[in-house]
């Protein structure tokens, strides 16, 4: 990479709007990748740098390049919790339904990290709430996994398949039980959960409540 380009990068990443303004003037390469596929909006809408990410697609950044990893820029605003930025990447074309090289998607990442307003707005603008990745797990139980119960509660009423099973059988009423949420394992159950669901080794939903909270949640799923 030359300095000039190097100078669109550093500057994109750091946010200093005039500096990438004085390097797209000089010829920087506004889609350039770095030795990861990373391009100056990837960077800079990963942290967030919303002047600049519009100067960059204004200049003819594309919104569909990926890195070496299989993520574009939407995933990194996404996973950042950056909302405005995301909704940019959107509206230039930005594939909502992308799954990077593990097969994880924006919605994904938003679902488990709590960013409700990115979920809201990737559910939409068309993501599909019951894409899984390459281990069999979809947004749903990645909320399940961090207890964002807003977001569970939105992706159930958006059409979420509440019985899927990952490669291993999972469902996310085994991960409710597992972590104990009892309030959770209520509400799935009242919303359509099938606690008679084995997984790949037999086992139901009540087999995964822990010693320690069995008493008190297995009244749930008798």
């Amino acid at each position: 990479m030359d300095q000039t380009n190097k100078k669109l990068f550093d500057a994109a990443a750091q946010g200093d709007l005039e500096l990438v303004d004085v390097a797209l003037r000089e010829g920087a390469d506004v889609n350039v990748v770095n030795g990861e596929h990373r391009t100056a909006l990837m960077r800079s809408a990963k942290r967030g740098h919303i002047d600049v990410v519009r100067l960059l697609i204004d200049n003819g950044a594309d919104v569909t390049l990926r890195d070496t990893f299989g993520k574009d820029a939407l995933m990194s605003s996404a996973k950042k919790g950056h909302a405005k930025i995301s909704e940019i990447l959107i509206k230039q074309g930005a594939d909502v339904n992308l799954q990077d090289n593990k097969g994880r998607t924006a919605l994904m990442r938003a679902s488990f990290l709590g960013h409700v307003d990115i979920v809201e707005l990737l559910v939409e603008s068309g993501s599909d709430v019951n894409i899984g990745d390459k281990m069999g797990r979809t947004p749903l139980m990645e909320a399940t996994i961090a207890y964002h119960e807003d977001i569970i509660k939105y992706l159930i009423r958006h059409g979420a398949d509440i019985n899927a099973q990952d490669e291993k059988g999972c469902t996310t009423l085994m991960r409710a039980c597992y972590a104990g949420f009892e309030p959770l394992i209520v509400y799935l159950l009242d919303n359509g959960a099938d606690k008679t669901i084995e997984d790949n080794e037999g086992r139901l939903a009540i087999h995964y409540i822990r010693q320690h909270d069995f008493d008190a949640l297995k009244k749930h799923l008798k």
